[in-house]
């Protein structure tokens, strides 16, 4: 497995994004409104880190400084 495609449980995933808590994961889950997630079997969960990346990468802002740079 490639280290883009390492599978992190919840709780690591959590500390992964800077502390976010277990439960706020699960309902980010219900709401699908956070990171893409893996089920494996009908109850496991897990988190790719390439999916992290991306959910923390769309997070991403510009300073207005660096906005009008462009």
């Amino acid at each position: 497995m490639t280290a883009e495609n390492e599978l992190f449980p919840p709780n690591k995933a959590g500390e992964y994004l800077g502390g976010v808590p277990y439960d706020t994961l699960r309902w980010w889950r219900y709401k699908r409104v956070g990171p893409r997630f893996v089920r494996i079997g009908t109850r496991k969960v897990a988190y790719r880190k390439s999916d992290l990346d991306a959910f923390i990468a769309q997070g991403l802002t510009e300073t207005q400084e660096a906005a009008n740079a462009r």
